[in-house]
């Protein structure tokens, strides 16, 4: 281009170059696709403004996408697990992210159920697991909760695949293993596969009918924690034997009330045993126990209604499955304990049955106890308190109506001593 006194005139804003043939295309690293195709002479006007002397900056990435694939893995496991697959449509990155999660969610979210039927949502766990492969697992979690109305018509067959998900968390190398179960139709778990895991460390379970095979965790050499929440029944479990559990809890347990159920956990630091119906469990020696806390509930059976027939009495047998009076039933496994909660309904006569045998409490320090477990003008709290010999702190609770009762005495007492 020339100016009115005919000298060459340069743009900034346009490409100059020399003539050549229509169509050839010259190599630039920051044209698209990093070619340029050159217009015929004539057209250079139609696009003198169209292309930049300068490359346009590189496009900087900011937000979430900054971030390692590592710790988007990690947030992901905070999501429920349909959650996580469906980030897989927001780009290429995105795509297999939620196969290497270290958690895997299969939970309710905030009241919602995205499946029309159990069915469904069975459907939808095997796919999943089929997708996500054997990617290393520190926690698997799985949640069955009533949402929909389903609970009604259902039977125990909607769980059929659980133990398989279980085994597969297991192959997954998981760490923590939780399965809940909030419904109405309990899951039946199959006794004859055993757990068998050289990395499980913790178990919370709830909602579930064990077998016996089930409970035997001798095949977990590092499983430290096992929480049995609400709803969990013992029925046809004869023992629960760990040597590498330290901290057992039973949350309203049910228990066989007919025969008692063992447990073996000799390495155990902390119990927590709740019984909601059936025979308080046979407590085997716990010579590591610091902290147990027992509590018998109004539906247990080992009670006394003072009649020759009574039911509970009859359940007073030693660990062979004979009648022995002279067994200690409960209290042989808490011996060694530092601190002990001892909680009975009334009638309840387990703790005061094992007293009578007068079991030496030799590291007991601290102490609580209610009414119930030492009625009868406080035998058993003398005893106990005498076979204690280093305890430092000892509380006793009593009822609203036993305190009335207690001082109601103490004011008549001392009116007649006026």
């Amino acid at each position: 281009m020339r100016d009115s006194r005919g000298e060459k005139k340069h743009s900034t804003n346009a490409l100059v170059a020399s003539p050549r043939p229509a169509g050839w295309v010259s190599s630039l690293p920051w044209a698209p696709h990093g070619y340029l195709i050159v217009p015929a002479p004539g057209q250079w006007s139609a696009c003198a403004h169209s292309v930049p002397l300068r490359p346009p900056p590189a496009r900087e990435e900011g937000g979430i996408d900054v971030l390692p694939d590592a710790l988007l893995q990690y947030i992901l496991s905070s999501l429920s697990a349909d959650e996580a697959v469906k980030s897989s449509v927001l780009s290429r990155r995105w795509r297999h992210l939620w196969k290497s999660t270290p958690t895997l969610r299969i939970v309710k979210t905030e009241d919602r159920w995205d499946w029309e039927s159990f069915e469904d949502f069975n459907r939808f766990v095997n796919i999943l697991i089929l997708y996500r492969g054997s990617s290393p697992l520190s926690k698997f979690e799985l949640e069955f909760s009533s949402v929909g109305g389903y609970e009604f018509d259902l039977n125990s067959t909607i769980f059929r695949h659980v133990m398989m998900w279980i085994m597969y968390a297991l192959i997954c190398q998981v760490q923590v293993l939780k399965i809940h179960n909030f419904m109405f139709t309990q899951i039946e778990m199959d006794g004859s596969m055993p757990l068998v895991s050289q990395n499980l460390m913790k178990i919370e379970l709830s909602g579930i009918v064990f077998g016996d095979c089930f409970l035997n965790f001798s095949s977990c050499p590092v499983l430290e924690h096992i929480c049995f929440s609400e709803n969990c029944s013992f029925h046809n479990v004869k023992k629960i034997l760990s040597q590498s559990v330290k901290y057992l809890s039973f949350y309203l347990a049910e228990f066989c009330d007919h025969q008692r159920t063992h447990i073996y956990a000799p390495n155990l630091i902390t119990l927590h045993l709740d019984i909601l119906w059936g025979r308080v469990p046979f407590l085997e020696s716990m010579p590591s126990l610091v902290a147990g806390f027992v509590r018998a509930q109004q539906d247990c059976d080992d009670h006394c209604s003072n009649c020759e027939k009574c039911k509970g009495c009859r359940g007073m047998i030693d660990e062979t499955g004979n009648d022995s009076p002279k067994t200690v039933m409960l209290l042989g496994g808490l011996l060694e304990a530092n601190n002990l909660e001892l909680i009975a309904e009334p009638e309840m006569h387990i703790f005061r049955s094992d007293l009578r045998w007068c079991p030496l409490f030799s590291k007991l320090k601290s102490l609580l106890l209610n009414e119930s477990c030492v009625a009868n003008n406080f035998w058993a709290l003398a005893c106990i308190l005498k076979q204690s010999p280093v305890v430092e702190n000892f509380t006793l609770q009593i009822s609203k109506d036993t305190k009335s009762m207690i001082e109601t005495e103490e004011n008549y007492n001392g009116k007649e001593m006026a």
